[in-house]
């Protein structure tokens, strides 16, 4: 059990803005019982392992993607002891937390997840699993035992409460009462809501719920390849398996909220730094009708890399080359945009990284100006289904498994996982 102490040093990079202490306490410990006292890493030996790099209004997090562990001599189960100690070496002073979004073991045996307990075990930043279909595979007490003790439970950092959800069964309504309170109170609060869950698919039965509560983003894997959709108001994000991959090589999705804006990458494995643009709102990723840009903003970026920043820069539109300046002592670096000397309209901002071993990186966004302050929007239905944003490669995002009606297909002809 860890106490209400330990809680808040496992998220020590946000720890100055939390807003728990002025929120409910059923907020900042829901979870399911047995385990009252607070949310319930994977990995707790993580906790005092967190950085303390302030990084003011953003919360980010390492998607893992499907695991499907069968047996240690597979690729896959050496890509995932790879991407954690990469995650050890670049990312554990700029994530706040990593997520293991569901069918872990792919024949749900007690082997494959002692493989994946001692690979998480080496993990230098709090981890968080949520079961999918295979986990549930003769009920869950495997993985109950080698991840997570409770099926779904949440928390809250900074500005943002993060629902971990068990929907693969269907949700219960013993969870789907506890969820709906969680959200409630946590929306009364004045936070913005995350849920994760094994597949967006789901979303139907929480509609009511998300609309209601400020549901900004729903962030799962299941699909075995990478798909962002937009309903307008929420942002449905699924990362490719890490195993019984179906498109492109095997990687994993950095998210960042930043001040309420949301930024999604597909993270190859190879070379560093990498650079994520997390503010304004790139144009795909817009959401409740007040992300337009006007007057004078704040390009912000948040970059990762071990040996440092030697050069970082942005371009409007691909004109002259701007200088970012880091922010103090955090990995986020800024400069100023005066969109007033732009016309209304879309504009592409792109940012240039050079690292100090001499390896650059680079991102861009679409963002749309309006001096008035907004544009028509577009009236989109509820979830994931037509709402899909299509091929982004810049981001990741191959656009080879999306219907014509926007609803990203399942995995393999047969539609098993």
């Amino acid at each position: 059990m860890k106490s209400k102490a330990m809680f808040r040093l496992a998220f020590v990079s946000v720890a100055a803005l939390m807003v728990v202490a002025a929120i409910p306490a059923a907020i900042a410990q829901t979870v399911q019982s047995p385990n009252p006292s607070g949310p319930t890493p994977v990995n707790p030996g993580a906790l005092s392992a967190t950085t303390s790099i302030l990084n003011p209004g953003v919360v980010s997090w390492v998607h893992f993607g499907d695991l499907n562990i069968t047996t240690g001599d597979q690729q896959n189960y050496a890509d995932f002891k790879n991407i954690i100690h990469s995650t050890n070496q670049y990312l554990k002073n700029g994530v706040n937390f990593a997520l293991l979004p569901g069918d872990n073991a792919y024949e749900h045996t007690e082997s494959a997840y002692k493989l994946i307990k001692q690979a998480t075990d080496q993990l230098q930043v709090p981890l968080y699993a949520i079961p999918g279909e295979r986990d549930h595979k003769g009920g869950t007490a495997l993985y109950n035992k080698y991840l997570e003790p409770v099926n779904y439970q949440s928390f809250t950092a900074d500005k943002y409460h993060f629902v971990f959800l068990d929907v693969m069964s269907g949700i219960s309504d013993a969870q789907n009462s506890w969820v709906t309170n969680d959200l409630d109170l946590a929306a009364k609060a004045g936070l913005k809501n995350v849920i994760f869950m094994h597949s967006y698919t789901m979303v139907s039965e929480l509609q009511d719920v998300i609309q209601r509560d400020n549901v900004i983003m729903v962030d799962a894997g299941h699909t075995h390849y990478n798909e962002i959709a937009n309903d307008g108001n929420t942002i449905y994000a699924a990362t490719r398996s890490l195993g019984k991959l179906t498109e492109g090589p095997p990687g994993y999705s950095i998210i960042n909220i930043d001040n309420g804006v949301i930024s999604w990458k597909f993270k190859q494995m190879g070379s560093w730094p990498f650079v994520m643009i997390t503010s304004p709102a790139d144009k795909m990723l817009m959401i409740g009708g007040t992300q337009i840009v006007k007057d004078t903003v704040d390009i912000r970026v948040k970059i990762w890399d071990d040996k440092g920043v030697a050069s970082a820069a942005m371009q409007i539109d691909g004109g002259l080359a701007v200088s970012l300046f880091r922010i103090g002592e955090t990995q986020m670096w800024s400069a100023r945009f005066d969109a007033t000397k732009v016309s209304d309209g879309d504009h592409r901002i792109s940012v240039t990284v050079t690292g100090d071993g001499g390896n650059m990186d680079q991102d861009v966004i679409t963002v749309t100006v309006s001096q008035s302050g907004s544009v028509p929007q577009v009236k989109r239905p509820f979830g994931p289904e037509g709402n899909s944003v299509g091929s982004y490669t810049e981001k990741g995002l191959l656009g080879t498994h999306t219907t014509s009606s926007g609803l990203p297909n399942k995995a393999g002809k047969t539609g098993k996982h």
